[in-house]
This record gives C-alpha cells, sequence and structure tokens, in this order.
C-alpha cells in the first residue's frame, strides 16, 4: 500500500457501507455506493484538508472494488488522482481508464459514475464550482465543462501537479506557508488557472470576447495601491474593474505584460522594498518583512527580489 497522504488531517475510517456513504456524501454529495462483489470488504480511509475556501485536497481509499455513483456534482468540479490501482469512470459519454498516468476530470453539469478496482487510492482536488466560473469568465458565460481525460504524465500537468504537491508538502508540515491568507489565496487562484490554461475545456475553447480599455487596469492599479495588503482574488479585481475575470487578464497581458495577480506580487514586493530601505536592521529582519507582504518561502522571495532589485534583500536592508 502506498503512504497516506494527508494523514494528519483524518476524517473518516469505516468497514461499514452505510457509514462511508454518510460521511463521503456530507463532504462531497449524496450519491451511491456499493461493493461490487459479495464477499467484498471494504476499508474506508478519508483525509482532507482545503487550500482555502476554494480548494480542497483529499486522499480516499474504499479497500475492496466498489461502485460510485453521484450523478451530477453540480456545486464543484472533482479531479480524481490515482496514486494506486485503477478506476473506470465515466463522465457524461466519455469513459476514462484511468490509472496513475491517466486521471479523470468531473465537471458540475456532467453525469458521473465509477468503480474503483480493488485497492485503488486517489488523490482527489476538489475545486469549487464558483470559483472556476469566475476565473474562467464569469456567471455571464456557459458552465465550464473540462474534457474529462486528464493526461498526469503531459508536461502541463505535470507542471500543475507540483503546484498540488507543493500544498500537500506544506499542510503535512503543519502549514508554514499556507496559514497566511495571502498566500492560501494565491495558489488557489493559481490552480484553478493553471488547470484552466492546462486542461482542455469549453472557457478556453470559446472565443475571447471584446476587448478591454486601459480604464480597467487603471481602476485595479489603483485598487491594489490602496490595498496592497488585501487578500485579492481575480474575481476581487474583476469586480472592481466591472469587467470579466478574462477579460481584466486579457487587458493586463495587453497593457503591462502581466497577469493581475502577477501586479500585485510586484506591489507587495515594491512595498518590501520600501520597508527594507527604511528598517533598522538591529530590530528588522528579511523574513519579518517578507511574511508581512505575504512571502513565506524566504529563499524564493529572496530570488524574486534580487530578479527585480538586482540586490539581495538583505544588502538592502543593511543599507
Amino acid at each position: 500500500m502506498t503512504t497516506t497522504l494527508l494523514a494528519r488531517h483524518h476524517q473518516a475510517a469505516t468497514t461499514r457501507l452505510d457509514e462511508a456513504r454518510a460521511t463521503i456524501g456530507q463532504r462531497f454529495c449524496t450519491h451511491q455506493l456499493a461493493l461490487t462483489r459479495r464477499d467484498g470488504r471494504l476499508d474506508m480511509v478519508h483525509n482532507a484538508a482545503p487550500i482555502g475556501r476554494d480548494v480542497t485536497l483529499n486522499y480516499l481509499r474504499y479497500g475492496d472494488e466498489v461502485r460510485i455513483v453521484p450523478g451530477r456534482f453540480h456545486h464543484f468540479y472533482l479531479l480524481q488522482i490515482p496514486i494506486a490501482g485503477r478506476a473506470r469512470v465515466r463522465v457524461g459519454d466519455r469513459i476514462v481508464a484511468s490509472d496513475t498516468t491517466r486521471g479523470s476530470l468531473g465537471s458540475p453539469t456532467e453525469i458521473v459514475d465509477m468503480t474503483w478496482g480493488d485497492g485503488c487510492e486517489q488523490l482527489l482536488v476538489y475545486l469549487r464550482r464558483e470559483a472556476v466560473q469566475a476565473l474562467a469568465g464569469g456567471d455571464d458565460r456557459p458552465p465550464v465543462v473540462f474534457d474529462p481525460i486528464v493526461d498526469l504524465c503531459a508536461p502541463a500537468m505535470r507542471s500543475w501537479l507540483r503546484l498540488v504537491h507543493l500544498a500537500i508538502d506544506d499542510i503535512e508540515a503543519g502549514g508554514a506557508l499556507l496559514g497566511s491568507d495571502l498566500a492560501a489565496t494565491h495558489l488557489e487562484q493559481s490552480l484553478i488557472a493553471a488547470l484552466l490554461a492546462a486542461q482542455p475545456n469549453t472557457a478556453t475553447a470559446a472565443p475571447a470576447g471584446a476587448a478591454v480599455g486601459s480604464r480597467a487596469v487603471r481602476a485595479v492599479v489603483a485598487a491594489v495601491e490602496a490595498e496592497p495588503e488585501r487578500s485579492w482574488r481575480l474575481t476581487d479585481l474583476a469586480a472592481v474593474a466591472g469587467v470579466s475575470a478574462r477579460s481584466l487578464q486579457e487587458a493586463f497581458q495587453r497593457d503591462l505584460s502581466m497577469t493581475p495577480l502577477e501586479h500585485v506580487r510586484r506591489t507587495r514586493l515594491e512595498r518590501a522594498r520600501r520597508d527594507l530601505l527604511g528598517a533598522d536592521p538591529a530590530s528588522t529582519s528579511v523574513t519579518d518583512v517578507a511574511a508581512r507582504w505575504g512571502f513565506f518561502h524566504l529563499g524564493r522571495f529572496s530570488q524574486v527580489y534580487r530578479s527585480a532589485f538586482h540586490e539581495l534583500p538583505s544588502q538592502t536592508l543593511a543599507g
């Protein structure tokens, strides 16, 4: 058996079908659950930890082969990544033969019916529907539907999985990074945006729509300058600009050659530099200033800082 993920965030364990059905139903949605063999034995273990309010990481196993029929997810997307064993997942009219090289991705409007084989263990990434829809362009656009077959070996998905495992590693180490609202929000937004970019879906295949002028960019720049410490989400920035999230991203790329969230990070980086320039090295550390502005990986902060300002933050602090 593989190493159990998220063991510090244990939610449930049972050998009873009714208890497993009720417990997982509360966490995800109501569903049918049954062992496929009369002599089958249930050994359900569920661990789960949220990154923030929009993305939750789950470890789930059932022991012997089970059939799970949730119908439609309605309120969430669910990316299922086998870390042991195999599963057969039908999403809409597509069937995914899932293993450690191929995952499945269920969209809220698609009917899902699945069989997890003996010894199947999965990492499940739960993404709130509203958050995905917002990053894909907003509620005025049709619901986003992903291609259900996920090639876990594709370069873009491997990069996405590295973000997921960064979150898992931090959570299992005690959550020093993701204990910050700034860091958790940024990682959630990055995970959703990167999934939209990496996995084919109806939003990225659709026409981009009307262009947005510099007015929207100016409005967001002003808002971020006024509250750089705020845990900005792309949806918040789009609301400030009065445009869809997708249109705002296109406007930022066109006007500033960066994304809105990259601009937020750059603004915080500049505030960190201002604080370092005015600080007393005897009573202030680089770590203190970096954490104040949402940078919790000191090595990465130093690298980004040096790239932007051509010196290390410790050199700025030393004067």
